[in-house]
């Protein structure tokens, strides 16, 4: 098994460019919250999971999320054009 900051080197490789991606230790049981959010976004849009893995696949859900309201904007664009 990987060590916490190998996960973390690997999530920030695989979303680095967009994900701003930390843990927090936990003092008293040794556990971590792993974190995330879109860079320049704001603090209350964080991500949070128990394990690295969960965070990757917060990630990903989010990232389909944005892509979906971005189909759903370019839509209501066009749709507002063709009513011109």
């Amino acid at each position: 098994m990987s060590t916490v900051q190998d996960q973390a080197k690997a999530l920030r490789a695989k979303h680095g460019e967009q994900w701003q991606i930390w843990y927090v230790p936990h003092a008293l049981d040794g556990s971590y919250t792993w974190c995330a959010r879109l860079h320049g976004d704001e603090i209350k849009n964080v991500l949070h999971a128990d394990t690295a893995e969960h965070l990757d696949e917060h990630i990903q859900l989010r990232e389909e999320d944005l892509a979906a309201d971005a189909r759903l904007s370019e839509d209501a664009a066009r749709d507002l054009t063709d009513d011109a």
